[in-house]
């Protein structure tokens, strides 16, 4: 019981290590780029599905290209022709009328002087600042990659061992529509069981229709009687149509059970 606990804890704790995880990137990401960090990391961290995630990216993507001074590495934006940090220029500008002007130019177009005699020319340029989406996407995508990888881990440990390892019902793709007096479940790997009860009176026939499909280990089908007596058992090996009468000498509610060991198949029975 202790052993399928920590199980089961493992299988819940890697999602949550891995919403931490992405909650850091984008954080971090976040305010590198002069985003909402906290708001970005609510949104990737509980949009379901890494919804949250592809929206950050996608934001991120579009915004603003930034740029520094290729002299002091300071931040400079797109319409500045100085540096404000160390005053270097970024444009051949007019030392008049302080526009840029073109070094082929005769005369400056903005207030007519010649361009030869007033021009001051071009110190440093200014270089766009790299929006990198490669690292944030190649860190939550390794991230994914390693949770699911764990997970998948653990179920083969599980399915290695037929589920002797923890003791308990384990299942892996296992898919279950049992309800009422109709048994029905198709699974890859399966080790647990899978009941349901049916009242009958003294006089009554309980009778058993469907097929069970075993293409490996073994499947059960157990019948007790409201005293907890069996009086029906039959173990399956493989496929096989089933069409039982068992005769009712006790009123109450009989209990048809399925057990399965590290069964690959399904079955689909009804009780009536």
């Amino acid at each position: 019981m202790i052993r399928t606990t920590l199980f089961l804890g493992s299988i819940l704790l890697i999602p949550i290590l891995l919403m931490i995880v992405i909650g850091v990137v984008v954080y971090k990401d976040a305010k590198a780029y002069d985003l909402n960090p906290w708001l970005w990391m609510v949104v990737a961290v509980f949009t379901p599905n890494l919804i949250g995630v592809i929206i950050y990216l996608v934001v991120r993507s579009n915004q603003e290209k930034k740029y520094t001074c290729s002299n002091c590495n300071a931040e400079v934006k797109a319409d500045y022709n100085v540096c404000p940090n160390c005053q270097a220029i970024f444009e051949n500008t007019c030392e008049i009328c302080k526009h840029a002007v073109g070094s082929q130019m005769a005369y400056c177009p903005y207030c007519g002087a010649k361009v030869e005699e007033n021009i001051v020319h071009q110190t440093a340029t200014k270089v766009t600042k790299k929006t990198n989406l490669v690292k944030p996407l190649a860190i939550i995508g390794g991230i994914c990659i390693a949770a699911f990888i764990a997970i998948f881990g653990l179920m083969f440990v599980m399915g290695a061992t037929g589920g002797e390892m923890f003791n308990s019902s384990v299942s892996i793709m296992s898919v279950e529509t049992s309800m009422g007096n109709h048994l029905k479940a198709s699974f890859y790997y399966q080790t647990g069981r899978d009941s349901i009860k049916v009242k009958k009176q003294v006089g009554d026939t309980l009778v058993l229709r469907g097929d069970i499909k075993v293409e490996e280990g073994v499947i059960t089908l157990t019948v007790k009687d409201p005293h907890g007596e069996v009086v029906y058992n039959e173990v399956y090996t493989g496929s096989q149509e089933l069409e039982q009468k068992i005769p009712v000498y006790s009123e109450g509610k009989y209990t048809v059970g399925l057990k399965m060991d590290g069964a690959k198949g399904g079955y689909d029975l009804r009780a009536e």
